[in-house]
């Protein structure tokens, strides 16, 4: 594993939405339940739900997820951040293609329409630190596009994850660990069920794309990309996985964290 990259920390400002530090860092409350029965349901809202899909989501034998290192904002008042590339410096050059990877999806967090509770979660692929200034993120729901942007100094480091929700507002999203941004004016229903495709890019650079399909969910459960899995496989939607680990009582998933809980078919 490598060792997280540490820099000091600098006040998170945004653009046009409010993109911030998760204010969930408090303990949440109460302790993993019994796994709740299965409940399968559909997006209601604007558009027609995702009844028309037959992919099955294995479960896997889970395992132990592991702590993911998180972004780390730069202090103003601080000493410059390093700029040698390398698995231990800065990148040197701004966000590429691939150098993020969109692998884990909460589209259905409760049932029915007003779902504030989706998110999903962005890992770096790069093998130096990587700055999420400038980072422009787009989910066109019918005629709406829901976008944010990042303006200050983010930095993730090799292997870091951050979340992107409808809300920062942890008794909405269920008390979410670690880095989150939210989507601009923090609404509901983002991620469809019927399918839709989310997108981050830096000024005319496209940096990643995750277009994923109608699929049947299990309400409060993620489905998500198994850290054992290729990031290469991202888009064969038949390897991801519905999350077998809790965060948080009657949810399940591993936000911020490696996606452990399942294993590659």
């Amino acid at each position: 594993m490598r060792r997280p990259f540490i820099l000091p920390w600098l006040a998170l400002l945004a653009c046009s939405p409010s993109i911030k530090p998760d204010a969930s860092s408090g303990t949440p409350p109460g302790n993993d339940p019994t796994p709740d029965a299965a409940l399968w349901g559909d997006d209601a809202g604007d558009t027609q739900d995702g009844d028309d899909a037959a992919n099955p989501w294995d479960t896997g034998a889970a395992t132990l997820p592991e702590d993911a290192a998180a972004p780390i904002p730069v202090g103003s008042d601080a000493s410059p951040a390093p700029v040698d590339a390398g698995s231990e410096g800065a990148c040197t050059q701004p966000l590429g293609a691939g150098d993020l990877l969109v692998d884990e999806l909460m589209i259905e967090s409760v049932a029915g329409a007003g779902d504030d509770g989706e998110w999903l979660e962005v890992s770096s692929t790069a093998g130096c630190a990587v700055n999420l200034r400038g980072l422009h993120g787009e989910c066109p729901v019918g005629s709406k596009v829901y976008t944010f942007d990042v303006s200050e100094d983010v930095w993730v480091p090799p292997g870091g994850t951050f979340i992107v929700a409808d809300s920062e507002d942890p008794a909405v999203n269920h008390y979410l660990p670690g880095f989150v941004l939210a989507w601009a004016g923090q609404p509901g229903d983002v991620l469809r069920n019927e399918g839709g495709t989310v997108t981050l890019s830096v000024g005319q650079v496209l940096v990643v794309s995750l277009t994923w399909p109608s699929m049947k969910l299990i309400i409060g459960t993620t489905v998500e990309l198994p850290a054992d899995c290729p990031a290469s496989d991202v888009d064969q939607f038949g390897v991801w996985q519905s999350a077998t680990a809790s965060w948080f009582p009657g949810f399940y998933g591993t936000p911020n964290a490696p996606n452990t809980d399942v294993q590659c078919p």
